[in-house]
């Protein structure tokens, strides 16, 4: 059943964001042409401020999910009832902390953004801002029991349902009335109801949850989560510290209309982010599964498989990025919104690196690691901010990416391989470091190839020009990962996944003739 669910989840979750994909730049376009960069700029702050208020969240959804896991597998109805009455009553105590919190930031408002702004009504566009991620914590809890369950394309299909109307509203509301406020009301209700809707969903799939129960967990099982609930706090302050500031400090340091400047760039990355992670979302409860049922030597092979497709997934991408990114948006919305070379670097930079941490991350969540090295999360994010302020006011915008990758690099690019593979697998360490640096330079090497042989095609034409360079970044990169990993055992069980995809063969995952290692 894995990789059936893993499959399903992949596809519609890919299917989707593609779609997503079309209609995010297509709005993004009316967006910047109706209303203007200086409101994407303030959309951005925004929404990194309320980031910042999810950590009143304390890291509840990945505990619940992790503790999900075996009831689920075993079917012990009891305990996921008891999980979930937690959960519930959790989360509506989180919801009125963000509301008192966020409530508590208008005065403040104003110190966030460098310079003066001609947006009206920032209040109340930072209030809806507001309603919205509040309104997220009554409704949107029963999602963890479907992830839990291996059934992500459940929420996949409704969600890119509710994102094709949402946005073809928002765009024929640009286009007649350009009322920002109006948009983001009629956002808030969509996505209001598209929480609901998923919780309809989750009490059709699973009874037992809208049924009226006093289930609650023992004294033991209370303790075990809330000591994985306080590590995962700290993990989740490193989390949204590094994810969340990068638009309030450029806000604040460098000016608000680079914010919605950096944002298209942003669009960009995160919806390949995205597309890209419904993959290693689509195994995380796989993983979780295959870690209460198989085998170290099993757990190892696929911690190879899903770090080996991260190298080869986002170092493509990071390849395509450096040559396309800029001529794309340069052929877009025009050569005023493109920032230089270096900039574009560190972001890159920072991509590739957080891609690279999947397979740490995943097994990391699976396997209940939360205590080990529970106070690294906390100076990462300390070394983050610090790091962040001093750079950004030396080298602008790009030091703001540059501490988030120093930050990274100094804590969980080390130490989670670490500690996964002391208590894991029970193997030495070292040979992932190095395969690591390995991939990093072959993934450099790929840009600076596809970057010589793309100076030498130019013709008159934007679009063709984009399309020539799409084509080399195309073949570049993949000719030379397979012409070396070809043999590997990686890459052999991944090909064998693609001819499952390709053919529709039911089978599992770990079958003894895909599983050689």
């Amino acid at each position: 059943m894995r990789i059936q669910n893993s499959i399903k989840n992949m596809v519609f979750g890919l299917s989707g964001q593609i779609i997503s994909m079309v209609i995010g730049i297509i709005v993004r376009t009316v967006f910047i042409y109706t209303l203007g960069v200086e409101y994407l700029g303030v959309e951005g702050l925004f929404t990194s401020i309320l980031l910042m208020l999810s950590l009143a969240n304390l890291g509840f959804d990945t505990a619940i999910i992790y503790s999900l896991y075996k009831p689920l597998a075993e079917n012990d109805v009891y305990k996921i009832q008891a999980l979930m009455n937690l959960y519930r009553n959790a989360y509506r105590i989180v919801g009125v902390i963000v509301l008192i919190i966020g409530l508590s930031l208008f005065p403040f408002l104003p110190y966030l953004m460098n310079g003066k702004t001609n947006i009206n009504n920032i209040n109340s566009i930072y209030l809806l801002f507001l309603i919205q991620s509040v309104s997220s914590y009554y409704f949107a809890y029963k999602h963890s029991v479907i992830i839990a369950d291996q059934r992500n394309h459940v929420i996949s299909k409704i969600h890119s349902i509710f994102i094709i109307i949402s946005n073809f509203i928002q765009v024929i509301l640009l286009l007649t009335v350009s009322n920002y406020v109006l948009i983001l009301t009629i956002q808030i209700g969509f996505r209001i109801f598209e929480n609901i809707y998923i919780r309809n969903k989750a009490n059709e799939l699973y009874p037992y949850l809208k049924a009226r129960n006093n289930a609650s967990l023992t004294s033991k099982d209370k303790k075990q989560f809330y000591e994985n609930l306080y590590s995962l706090f700290l993990y989740r302050i490193s989390g949204v510290v590094i994810n969340g500031t990068d638009n309030i400090l450029i806000s604040t340091f460098v000016g608000i209309t680079w914010v919605g400047i950096y944002s298209n760039y942003l669009l960009i990355i995160t919806t390949i982010t995205t597309l890209l992670s419904y993959f290693f979302y689509s195994v995380t409860a796989s993983v979780g599964n295959l870690n209460v049922n198989e085998s170290k030597e099993k757990k190892y092979f696929i911690f190879r498989v899903i770090n080996f497709t991260s190298f080869w997934l986002y170092g493509f991408c990071t390849v395509c990025l450096w040559n396309l990114v800029n001529p794309f948006i340069s052929l877009w919305l025009g050569e005023q919104y493109l920032l230089n070379k270096f900039i574009v670097f560190t972001i890159l930079l920072n991509f590739y690196t957080t891609g690279m941490q999947n397979a740490s991350t995943t097994f990391r969540e699976t396997t209940g690691l939360f205590k080990k090295g529970k106070y690294r999360p906390v100076i990462a994010a300390l070394i983050n901010i610090c790091v962040s302020i001093v750079l950004t006011q030396l080298m602008g915008i790009s030091g703001v990416f540059l501490g988030t990758i120093i930050s990274r690099l100094c804590t969980f690019f080390w130490y989670d391989p670490y500690i996964i593979f002391k208590n894991v697998f029970h193997r030495p360490v070292k040979f992932y470091y190095l395969k690591y640096i390995f991939f990093i330079m072959l993934v450099i090497g790929s840009c600076i190839i596809s970057d010589f042989i793309i100076s030498y095609m130019h013709v008159n034409n934007s679009l063709i020009n984009l399309v020539i360079w799409g084509i080399v970044c195309l073949i570049v990169p993949n000719f030379f990962f397979f012409l070396i990993f070809r043999k590997s055992n990686e890459f052999i069980y991944l090909w064998n996944i693609v001819k499952l995809l390709t053919n529709n063969v039911s089978t599992t995952l770990f079958d003894k003739k895909i599983y050689n290692v």
